[in-house]
């Protein structure tokens, strides 16, 4: 009996001093703007230990023109980043600062760092001496002298952001991203003067995901719900900023989670040319419940409801209408991000009798 109580003491004691930290970094970017004429102020990064033990990391660079201070410490921790303007032009700046804990789980981390140098300022012209830029601007275009066939082949408009209309941000919440599972996904920008520069303002993105050249990419490592705010900049002149809030979800699969529809094939003949034919789909993910999205490819097929949460129902109805006596093909497609075995096509075939 007292060897037994020993035993039981040496093993509590032994699985206690096994402690392993869990490094968390945010914000996951960080983005300066430099106007040439004074540096950028620094920014802070927060660094955690959601585990045990002790946490100790190192922060290393690349990049000449990013700061980082101080390069390494223990247990939780404000890490100051700067910009060092001096080495950098006119223009935009990617780099990345990677965050190392060896004895640590979710290590290393990396922080992608965008910076934005503002060209200098024109300087301004006397009124004495410019008499030429007072008719640098005619309220009628002159075409230089030339060839009538050389002048009205280079003045053709060029597509200007009008033809695509105001800018903007097109969707509110992006698809989400499985934890541990490969990520990428642009920022759905539209209109304005391309190129774009993307940067976050406001929140974060998941641990392990970072915006750089327009796209959230990466593995996210922690679940939840994660709200931030973009903002997006246009190339035009003056350029155009918009912002506005967009929300990530990051989801943990199951084992038996994937998409299952049935049927795998849907074929309806109609009763006469006045009535529309129907199919219903069954949607399911397992015993996880996810949401989905489904579309079709020809405009004689409708959609009830066009999105949801699994497990559903989906309608589906041929418009007789639309049809011309004969067979008819279309394809009913069901996105179920993050989920194994999504998209799935499914086959509809109509016959409408003569």
């Amino acid at each position: 009996m007292r060897r037994a109580l020993l035993f039981s003491f040496v093993f509590w004691s032994s699985g206690a001093v096994a402690q392993i930290p869990v490094l968390h970094v945010s914000p996951a970017s960080l983005a300066f703007v430099v106007d040439g004429r004074s540096q950028a102020a620094s920014q802070q990064v927060r660094i955690r230990n959601l585990g045990s033990g002790t946490l100790r990391w190192t922060a290393h660079t690349a990049e000449r023109w990013i700061r980082v201070s101080p390069p390494s410490g223990s247990g939780p921790s404000i890490l100051m980043v700067e910009i060092d303007s001096t080495r950098l032009g006119p223009g935009r700046y990617d780099g990345r600062i990677t965050i190392d804990a060896p004895d640590a789980d979710d290590s290393p981390v990396s922080i992608a760092v965008a910076v934005e140098v503002a060209s200098p300022p024109a300087p301004s012209v006397p009124l004495s001496s410019a008499p030429a830029a007072r008719t640098a601007r005619p309220s009628s275009p002159t075409p230089a002298p030339g060839p009538p066939a050389a002048q009205t082949g280079a003045r053709e408009p060029a597509p200007d952001a009008t033809s695509r209309g105001p800018l903007r941000i097109e969707r509110k919440v992006l698809p989400p991203a499985t934890r541990n599972l490969p990520y990428v996904q642009a920022v759905p920008v539209a209109g304005g003067t391309p190129p774009y520069a993307i940067r976050i303002i406001e929140g974060r993105l998941p641990a392990g995901l970072v915006l750089a050249q327009g796209a959230v990419s990466g593995t996210a490592r922690v679940q939840g719900y994660y709200p931030f705010v973009v903002a997006v900049t246009d190339a035009s002149t003056p350029p155009v900023t918009v912002a506005q809030p967009l929300g990530l979800r990051v989801i943990i699969l199951q084992p038996d989670t994937a998409l299952v529809v049935s049927p795998l094939t849907i074929n309806l003949r109609l009763p006469g040319r006045k009535r529309d034919g129907r199919a219903a789909l069954a949607i399911g993910s397992g015993r996880q419940r996810l949401e989905w999205t489904a579309s079709a490819d020809v405009p004689w097929i409708t959609l009830a409801p066009p999105s949801g949460v699994s497990p559903a129902t989906l309608e589906i109805v041929a418009l007789a209408a639309r049809l011309s006596p004969g067979t008819h093909h279309g394809t009913v497609t069901l996105t179920m991000e993050g989920a194994p075995n999504s998209p799935a096509s499914v086959p509809v075939q109509v016959t409408v009798p003569r």
